[in-house]
């Protein structure tokens, strides 16, 4: 009887001991593949930009979370990436230029750390470069784009009318010369004073300041019109 205990009792201290074992195993594995992944994310390339493209170079540039020390594999099929670009050094900001390519050839790459490889999600990044002669062409800002005619009822744009001319007294106005040989005007037509407002014309410059105002129109009326004739 008491044979058989002992016997249980191992048996469960085996159990309980390839219990955990597995389980030490599982979080083991847990972590070692969480700590590849975070090694793996720290080196994944971010902000990458392909710059500086010529008839037989580029310049690719990017950053990472952790220094790192990488190599890009180029060529000119996404399934031939035979060409090779290494940096120097590590680091968390990288550019590297590619030398010797081709005019007006299409290129792909991939970039590689270790083991890992990145290649934009399964299609490599690419770059076309120019044509011989063909230079490199700046951006220009946006002109400001000018406003549309209003349209008439048919939709046919209509032409804007001219903005009116803007009226500008003399700076130093000139008294008639001799104001009894000029005819002055006695119709006192307010349309007419207006139609020479700042203008020099004598007929209309009552008081004879050189210069024809609102206060020439009041003169006529209170001179030619409401002056009783004798």
């Amino acid at each position: 009887m008491f044979k058989l205990k002992v016997k249980q009792v191992r048996l469960v201290t085996y159990a309980l001991g390839l219990v955990a074992s597995i389980l030490l195993g599982i979080l083991g594995f847990r972590f070692l593949g969480e700590y590849l992944t975070s090694r793996a994310s720290d080196s994944q390339p971010q902000n990458l930009s392909i710059a500086g493209i010529t008839q037989n170079s580029a310049k690719v540039s990017w950053t990472t979370d952790q220094e790192s020390q990488v190599v890009i594999e180029y060529g000119t099929s996404p399934t031939s990436l035979t060409f090779f670009a290494p940096e120097a050094t590590k680091s968390k900001t990288h550019t590297l230029e590619l030398n010797l390519l081709t005019s007006e050839t299409t290129y792909y790459f991939q970039i590689k750390s270790g083991e890992k490889i990145f290649d934009n999600g399964g299609v490599p990044w690419t770059f076309t470069t120019l044509a011989e002669g063909e230079e490199a062409t700046e951006t220009k800002p946006t002109q400001p784009i000018e406003p549309e005619a209003p349209a008439d009822s048919e939709g046919e744009q209509m032409e804007e009318e001219p903005p009116p001319a803007e009226i500008t007294p003399s700076a130093t106005p000139q008294p008639t010369t001799n104001p009894d040989s000029v005819t002055k005007d006695t119709d006192c037509d307010l349309n007419e004073y207006k139609s020479r407002f700042y203008s020099e014309a004598p007929e209309y410059d009552q008081d004879n300041n050189g210069v024809v105002n609102l206060r020439d129109w009041s003169l006529c009326n209170s001179t030619y019109k409401l002056t009783p004739t004798p």
